[in-house]
């Protein structure tokens, strides 16, 4: 949920733009924050702006996963920069979440372009600086968990996951966000141990991931954690973490 002071109007506006982009419909969810941004572009709403250029963002970034376009990679990379551009040109005048936002965004589009150790360091500011509750917290640390893991912090970064996702269970387990970033920790772990071997361990967690996105109608993670089953099934590894 979009959580700074804002025109109640813009706020749905973004609101309804997300909706529509974890529903996967990422054209009307394009045109939606297209219209949005169009609205804010002129004002002093950076704010309004971050979760704009942020959301563009994971609309090619999710449209990767089935399609690696080149296309795709840089309008993940384009608006999550410009989204960072923003953050770091008024983050005197913005809250703590909002500037996470903008550090996460882009920490998202540097493993896209596979600079790990880059976006480690934007995740950890991200965290450093969010004003968001222990559940959101937790999502950034699922993150920094796994770039750890995959840079040879094995140990710490599996540990970190598994904190993070304790403590996005703290939440609402009614909300949709609380169980999108569930699954994400639950999928990462499970690659985890599919990269260790232990596929009765990978295989437990990744149906426990599925059992919540098929009840919960998260479709995006669905068809993740379907792919890390398959892999599980077919002896591959070659997951990204």
């Amino acid at each position: 949920m979009l959580s700074y002071a804002m025109d109640s109007i813009m706020e749905k506006r973004l609101l309804d733009a997300n909706d529509l982009r974890e529903a996967e419909k990422y054209g009307d969810s394009a045109k939606a924050y297209t219209e949005c941004l169009i609205d804010l572009v002129d004002t002093n709403d950076y704010q309004g702006l971050i979760h704009c250029l942020g959301g563009q963002s994971l609309i090619y970034k999710n449209l990767l996963s089935t399609n690696d376009s080149p296309i795709y990679h840089y309008l993940t990379v384009s608006y999550a920069k410009e989204a960072l551009q923003v953050g770091e040109s008024h983050k005197e005048t913005l809250d703590g979440r909002t500037l996470a936002i903008a550090y996460s965004s882009y920490g998202n589009a540097l493993i896209v372009n596979g600079e790990y150790s880059e976006a480690l360091s934007y995740f950890e500011k991200s965290l450093a600086v969010t004003t968001a509750d222990v559940p959101e917290k937790g999502r950034l640390k699922a993150h920094i968990g796994g770039l750890l893991y995959k840079l040879g912090e094995k140990d710490k970064g599996k540990a970190l996951i598994e904190q993070a996702l304790a403590e996005i269970r703290s939440g609402d387990l009614n909300a949709y966000a609380i169980r999108v970033w569930e699954t994400g920790a639950l999928n990462s772990l499970a690659k985890i141990y599919l990269q260790e071997e232990n596929k009765e361990k990978a295989l437990s967690i990744a149906k426990e991931s599925f059992a919540i996105a098929e009840s919960h109608n998260l479709s995006i993670r669905k068809r993740e954690v379907e792919n890390i089953i398959s892999q599980i099934s077919s002896d591959k590894k070659n997951l990204s973490l």
